[in-house]
């Protein structure tokens, strides 16, 4: 048997190794681990390489979570989007004026959650602003119209003239 296969029973058995010091420690069913210990003692400094080699790669801050479903998100992308997130709360707080407890209470909320939370809150609060925003271009836009035709037409933006005499008056 190889290493590689002592570590595939060890996970089928539903056992769990890590290091602790010199020591491997073990964790899982007893008659799991009663099978596998004699396996483990057998290739002991070669699963304590392989362990090693391995420690914290899935929560090593500088590698990021190893997350292959996922998208690869930065800390600097993480505190960007937090950003990002944060202000669209406070945009739709402003929209729709919510009170100061409750925007509190969803900034604290959406800033406190958890990573996989981010992306569709930011996508969700986006999307709420957006909406308001498109409505309050449509209600806008009646108003930018050439004229109106209830409008006085004598002052159609032109400056208005000085004094009497542009005709040749006196």
């Amino acid at each position: 048997m190889s290493v590689a296969q002592v570590l595939s029973k060890a996970r089928a058995l539903g056992v769990s190794l890590r290091i602790k010091g010199d020591l491997i420690n073990m964790r899982g069913p007893a008659e799991a681990l009663a099978a596998i210990k004699p396996d483990i003692a057998e290739y002991k400094p070669e699963i304590m390489a392989i362990l090693n080699a391995a420690g914290g790669a899935l929560i090593d801050p500088d590698g990021g979570a190893y997350l292959p479903w996922g998208p690869y998100l930065s800390s600097a992308d993480v505190v960007r989007m937090r950003a990002e997130l944060a202000e669209a709360i406070e945009d739709l707080a402003d929209w729709e004026d919510w009170p100061a407890t409750y925007r509190d209470e969803i900034l604290s909320r959406a800033m406190r959650g958890p990573l996989c939370d981010l992306l569709p809150n930011l996508a969700h609060f986006r999307e709420r602003v957006s909406d308001h925003n498109a409505e309050s271009e449509a209600r806008f836009l009646p108003r930018r119209r050439a004229w109106r035709a209830c409008d006085d037409l004598t002052n159609r933006g032109y400056p208005l003239a000085r004094g009497a005499g542009r005709h040749g008056g006196a």
